[in-house]
């Protein structure tokens, strides 16, 4: 379609339960009418997604929202604590702007895609359809841990770079430049009033603290809750992400047991060979080049899924295949009816002292 002109509205306040201010910029069309909403909320900072442009010029309301406690929200942030009430909140406040229609979708990945799923657990009324691409389905196992044990780089790596930004607040919170006044000799006077680690990143010592599946995760356990979800979901994961696991147990979970038969029907899964950083415009990943057609175009998928979840349009998501892979050394897509596939072939693999392996066939 061709592109419409659009109206950009930034650092709009959506005011939550509790008082705290979130900040979200605000694409639509400028044009007459109301329009559905496609929401994104983030702690990755919401002006360094490029979608708002070409999501509004395709008949949407955009919304671009950094979660709370990150760059320009108010509050405290700590991972998944509050996503469940500041998603029902954000979700209520979009569809209630005069230029929406009312009905609102989510999407994003990774801990974005973790702030739908949470959304989805409080059921918003005007939440109809996510699509959360590489994430998880809870954040105890395949999130923080993997079969009890500490996923230290991620953990470690993921919680550095969000301290970042923390740090940056808490510091400026502290800043008490009259100060000088008190501080002789000159030389003494300290510049930055810096924070420990423990109050830029409280969660991190909490979650090594936490190493069993005990109730301090049990509040933000989406598996939990699949059978209270009643959204549509495009669930997209990839074979080289560490959260595969988790993308295929919210599809087949939430299409087995969501609330509605309409949500249970409404569940897509669409799987290909990418890491959690995506792929190269080559289509390469590691040492291998699978092809260009394994190039995911994301603002052309989310429109595509949300004309059909949010506009009812026949296209590619409508038909009785609601699951596509991609087929790693044929590279190539294959549509199919179920996932996993009914026809599995399964291999038994054992290692041995020499450092080799043999298989064995074995489950047919």
């Amino acid at each position: 379609a061709e592109a419409n002109e659009v109206a950009v509205h930034t650092g709009v306040r959506g005011k939550m339960r509790d008082g705290v201010h979130l900040v979200p910029d605000v694409y639509r069309p400028k044009a007459a009418g109301k329009f559905p909403v496609l929401l994104t909320r983030t702690p990755y900072n919401r002006r360094d997604f490029n979608t708002g442009m070409y999501l509004a010029s395709r008949g949407y309301v955009a919304i671009l929202q950094d979660t709370r406690g990150r760059f320009d929200s108010e509050g405290e942030f700590y991972p998944f604590k509050h996503e469940i009430d500041d998603g029902y909140d954000t979700v209520e406040w979009a569809a209630a702007l005069e230029y929406s229609n009312g009905d609102v979708g989510m999407f994003g990945g990774s801990y974005v895609g973790a702030t739908q799923m949470l959304a989805g657990v409080s059921k918003p009324p005007h939440l109809k359809a996510i699509f959360p691409y590489i994430t998880a389905s809870e954040y105890y196992d395949g999130w923080t841990y993997q079969s009890g044990a500490l996923m230290q780089w991620f953990a470690s790596s993921w919680s550095s770079g969000l301290a970042e930004d923390t740090l940056r607040k808490v510091v400026n919170s502290r800043q008490r430049p009259k100060d000088w006044v008190q501080q002789l000799p000159a030389e003494d006077y300290r510049l930055i009033n810096i924070p420990t680690a423990r109050e830029v990143a409280p969660y991190f010592r909490d979650w090594v603290e936490h190493e069993r599946d005990d109730e301090y995760w049990r509040r933000w356990k989406v598996s939990d809750h699949y059978g209270q979800m009643n959204v549509k979901a495009l669930h997209a994961g990839g074979w080289h992400d560490i959260f595969l696991k988790g993308s295929i147990k919210n599809f087949v979970e939430m299409r087995k047991g969501a609330a509605t038969p309409e949500a249970r029907d409404g569940q897509r899964l669409l799987l290909g060979p990418w890491a959690h950083a995506g792929t190269s415009p080559e289509g390469k990943i590691g040492d291998v080049v699978f092809g260009k057609q394994a190039v995911l175009d994301m603002s052309a998928t989310i429109v595509k899924w949300a004309d059909f979840a949010l506009k009812g349009v026949k296209n590619e998501f409508a038909g009785d295949t609601p699951v596509r892979i991609f087929v790693m050394g044929d590279n190539v897509w294959r549509d199919e009816k179920e996932f996993p596939l009914a026809r599995t072939q399964r291999t038994k693999y054992y290692f041995h002292s020499n450092k080799g392996a043999n298989s064995a066939a074995g489950d047919g």
